[in-house]
């Protein structure tokens, strides 16, 4: 699925860049209080506002990407099966536009 043109070129790829998150989220973020240990996998939604869309060019091509620049507002921790389906819908989304499609394997029980 196309995103439309910029400037007379074709859109095909969108990205978000999160700012206002420390270094670009490698600083930390006020969270309530919690107790991770060391392998914990957590899922983490954030309260964003879009605060710049920019169309750089996609490198070796004549076409661009849609990339949304967000500023982080409040982060929390959510319990994974909130998030599991829209996490596994998003990946097979992406691996999609590159081209990966997964066939729907039927339980045999």
């Amino acid at each position: 699925m196309g995103l439309g043109t910029f400037d007379g070129h074709d859109v095909i790829t969108s990205t978000v860049a999160i700012t206002n998150a420390g270094d670009g989220l490698s600083q930390a973020m006020s969270i309530e209080h919690t107790e991770l240990h060391h392998g914990d996998k957590v899922y983490v939604v954030l309260e964003c506002e879009v605060t710049n869309v920019a169309f750089p060019v996609i490198k070796d091509t004549e076409s661009l990407s849609r990339k949304h620049t967000l500023r982080a507002g409040v982060a929390t921790i959510v319990d994974k099966r909130l998030v599991d389906s829209v996490i596994g819908e998003q990946k097979r989304k992406i691996n999609e536009a590159k081209g990966v499609v997964s066939l729907p394997l039927e339980d045999s029980d």
